[in-house]
């Protein structure tokens, strides 16, 4: 047989569309030419599926290779296409049995000596064949995490492997589900006599609440952000396939934990929120059901963090470049940290502050109100006293162990009514999610007109009394509830 045709896929985005291996062996000088819009790694196969198969002990054919990528309209990139190349090579020159590729997806990238080398962005494939019989053919590194996807996952480690397939055996997922054991102990340093930091932390863990911390130098920003990631809840298993899904496009590897990205203030937006020529995800989409944290917030370009504010409210962000468009998720939590002013001790009961009004100016002029509204929680943090920072660790921890089993309760609490945090409620349920009395109703009604709330601000404060409520245990939203909701919002609103 002179022609073959063997299956893959090319990632687009978080899918993987399916693309065939046209190759036609005619009569003429041995040369390889290769069409169907291949870019230049993918031109340079060419070279590495020669070296291989011959270095794997089968026969090159002595004729002229016409390789068609279909279809051709498909943006094609990545050397997973190797495995494929070679197989069609094979089964055209009659090494292998045609029979290999029926129901079948080649994946790999081939080295020179014809073993199989692990390839990004493979995960994709696998959930688009979640739901089919179809065999997929993988690096023997990448199958067990593609096999907790695909039913029938079958791991190569070299290209002689595909002479014997029947003796190859479909991979048996392993269990990847993270447990979460409320009573270990911290790793990390906690913020010491801040009771004020250790609630504003629990509330934004508990409810998916946006944070955002104020204070001198030292104070326990970076810790409170620490502490914010010992106590957020685990994953759950969908949380962890979308973020596995994430990380494999940009070739990094999901340790099944709840993400925690704290990118420098020196990143660009494309690094931010996604870009490059194939419009990648970036460090929000990274970030998916997790927790970015941002410190000295007004050190990062305005542009930069202005792009925050849609997927802030979406949970999504589309990236559109010349030659593609992609939607990636970005349910990120941000937790942020900020000085007081450019020298650190605005307010400090501890060194006077030396910045000019002129100064000053400048810095409150670097948030914009639009993304300072959309925070949930605002808290000034003070510097621990020493006598608090000497006192043993242990009350620290039992406080630890006790606010995660606290949290757990009270996010199990809201997915079982909602099915999502209720930073996430959507505005046309929060009224009705809340139960509030009528009279709770009528004085949050005469507060806000008081206090000149904006319906956004007003939202925010709902969604935060709702995660009070939920931390103790009731269904119904109070005055009380509200009024700390309210208390975490006055220094960030200017009309309070």
């Amino acid at each position: 047989m002179s022609l073959s045709r063997v299956a893959t896929r090319s990632r687009i985005g978080l899918t993987a569309v399916p693309v065939h291996v046209e190759l036609h062996l005619s009569p003429g000088l041995p040369a390889i030419a290769m069409v169907g819009m291949p870019e230049s790694i993918m031109r340079e196969a060419k070279e590495r599926v020669r070296s291989a198969v011959i270095s794997s002990g089968f026969r090159w054919p002595d004729s002229r290779l016409t390789i068609n990528i279909a279809p051709a309209s498909t943006p094609k990139s990545g050397a997973s296409f190797d495995l494929a190349i070679a197989v069609a090579v094979l089964i055209a020159s009659g090494q292998l049995p045609e029979t290999l590729a029926h129901t079948a997806e080649f994946y790999g990238e081939l080295s020179l000596s014809g073993d199989i080398l692990p390839t990004s962005g493979l995960l994709a494939a696998a959930w688009c064949n979640r739901q089919t019989s179809t065999r997929l053919f993988v690096p023997t590194a990448d199958a067990p995490h593609m096999a907790a996807l695909a039913e029938h996952v079958i791991a190569v480690k070299h290209l002689n492997d595909l002479r014997m397939p029947k003796h190859l055996t479909r991979v048996r997922p392993k269990n990847t589900t993270i447990k979460q054991h409320v009573d270990s102990r911290s790793s990390l340093p906690l913020p010491s006599g801040q009771p004020e930091l250790w609630r504003a932390a629990t509330l934004s863990a508990a409810g998916g609440h946006h944070l955002l911390m104020s204070g001198e130098p030292g104070a326990g920003k970076t810790m409170a952000a620490s502490l914010i990631g010992e106590l957020l809840p685990p994953p759950s298993e969908q949380d962890q396939l979308e973020a596995s899904l994430i990380y494999d496009v940009v070739g990094q590897v999901f340790d099944g934990h709840r993400p925690q990205r704290a990118p420098h203030h020196s990143i660009s937006s494309a690094g931010l929120v996604g870009g490059t020529r194939h419009a990648t995800p970036g460090e929000i989409s990274l970030a998916h059901t997790g927790v970015l944290f941002l410190d000295e917030l007004p050190e990062f370009s305005l542009a930069t963090i202005e792009n925050l504010r849609q997927p802030m409210e979406s949970g999504e962000v589309r990236i559109t470049r010349a030659e593609t468009t992609q939607t990636y998720p970005a349910r990120f939590q941000l937790i942020a940290a900020m000085n007081p002013c450019p020298c650190g001790y605005r307010d400090s009961d501890h060194r006077a502050c030396r910045c000019s009004s002129a100064a000053l100016a400048r810095y409150d002029s670097k948030l914009s109100g639009p993304l300072l509204d959309r925070i949930d929680i605002f808290i000034k943090v003070s510097r621990s006293k020493i006598a608090d920072v000497m006192k043993p660790s242990e009350p620290q921890q039992n406080q630890l162990s006790a606010l995660k089993r606290n949290i757990i309760e009270a996010y199990q609490r809201q997915i079982g009514r909602q099915g999502c945090y209720n930073a996430r409620i959507s505005t046309a349920d929060l009224i009705d999610l809340c139960a509030m009395h009528p009279r709770t109703r009528n004085w949050l009604s005469q507060t806000g007109e008081r206090l000149k709330l904006s319906g956004r601000s007003l939202h925010r404060c709902l969604r935060v009394g709702r995660t009070i409520a939920d931390l103790e245990g009731r269904d119904e939203v109070t005055e009380g509830d509200l009024s700390e909701a309210l208390a975490y919002r006055k220094d960030i609103d200017p009309a309070l």
